[in-house]
């Protein structure tokens, strides 16, 4: 399939089949305003070793020179144009409604993936049980000073309790070991869980969170490798902005509502409270969040919380005491200037140390697939 695809707009959910009657793969790739990044990414698909696929870009009003490559130089990817964004759920979502696989692999513009990534994930897919979604092995990479730098390889654990994953979503502070690009979906699940195309952030988690609640589980498997390209000017304090504070707190109240009544809340309530303090520090001092303030306090409190509380707490002692200190003296906006000037302080060099020159003999056949991805 070749050229500017129909934007389908019926995203009726279905039920589920009993098993998936074939083997194509629709890799969906959102993107904007990235046309170099975004070639390298279709060579890497371009070179996966499994070859039933087709490839849906989704262009979100770019005004560079993204549709002119695309023609150019991908004639066979299925291109879908946009006259505005409509943020990143949108575009899966019509990345979806115009899929003709019966799995759906989400990728960012700016990843890169192993030659063998997706026959390796068909393969273990294929062979696990009912309901169940394989995660394979994921790892980040920076390209500094004409080098690739690597950092571990993440996997999922093998065997794990759905609400034990929720719990991983949930939490605001820990580094997970999920990501969309890491799994097949089943293309019929896509359309009967489809993306929330009010949330312009954290849309990924609120879809692996209601992927669970729809009865899936997701179990890890060492196979396939995909590569996150972190930039070089990311910083892990990097602020999303207030609109992002905003939309994050939405997420978090979406989320207080759905495992309101789940028998298992106590599970992932200490989670949901870190993460309702987490927004409300970030949102304290705003005028226009009073409203959304007050329903977040009203949700913390439903979920257990009695007393305010610094989130993440420093590991030294003595900072932890001292942050308590600013909180109970100052509020919750004295908090947050306390938490913003030490992240600014750090800056990113704790992110970047993660990772490292090349070491193993897996490492650095990585690093020459990214190594030669990235020269073009």
């Amino acid at each position: 399939m070749g050229g500017v695809c129909e934007d389908r707009q019926d995203r009726t959910a279905i039920a589920l089949p009993d098993s998936i009657p074939s083997d194509l793969v629709s890799i969906v790739i959102p993107t904007r305003n990235r046309a170099r990044l975004l070639g390298q990414a279709l060579r890497s698909a371009r070179g996966q070793t499994w070859r039933d696929c087709e490839i849906i870009v989704v262009d979100e009003a770019s005004d560079d020179d993204t549709p002119a490559m695309l023609s150019r130089d991908f004639p066979e990817v299925c291109a879908i144009r946009h006259a505005a964004p409509r943020g990143p759920a949108g575009a899966r979502n019509a990345g979806v409604a115009a899929a003709r696989g019966d799995w759906v692999f989400f990728w960012d513009d700016d990843d890169l993936m192993h030659p063998g990534h997706l026959t390796a994930l068909l393969q273990a897919q294929r062979a696990a049980p009912a309901n169940t979604l394989i995660s394979g092995r994921v790892r980040s990479f920076i390209v500094a000073g004409g080098e690739v730098r690597l950092s571990p390889v993440v996997c999922a654990p093998a065997e794990q309790p759905a609400m034990a994953t929720l719990e991983e979503f949930i939490q605001p502070h820990r580094r997970g070991s999920l990501t969309l690009s890491t799994i097949l979906w089943p293309a019929a699940l896509c359309r009967a869980v489809p993306w929330d195309d009010k949330l312009f952030i954290n849309e990924d988690v609120d879809f692996f969170g209601r992927t669970l609640l729809a009865g899936y589980r997701i179990d890890g498997r060492p196979v396939g490798m995909m590569y996150i390209r972190q930039h070089e000017n990311e910083r892990a304090s990097t602020n999303p902005g207030a609109a992002g504070v905003l939309a994050s707190a939405l997420y978090r109240l979406k989320w207080t509502e759905l495992l309101a009544g789940h028998p298992e809340r106590e599970m992932v309530a200490p989670a949901m409270r870190d993460g309702l303090m987490a927004v409300m520090i970030e949102l304290s001092g705003r005028r226009d969040a009073r409203e959304l303030m007050a329903r977040l306090d009203v949700a913390f409190r439903q979920w257990g919380g009695v007393g305010y509380y610094v989130t993440p707490p420093p590991r030294n002692p003595t900072k932890r005491w001292l942050a308590q200190a600013v909180l109970n003296l100052g509020g919750l906006a004295a908090v947050k200037a306390l938490l913003t000037g030490s992240a600014r302080l750090k800056g990113g060099g704790g992110e970047l140390g993660r990772f490292q020159s090349p070491v193993t003999d897996g490492d650095r056949e990585d690093a020459d697939i990214l190594c030669a991805a990235t020269q073009r």
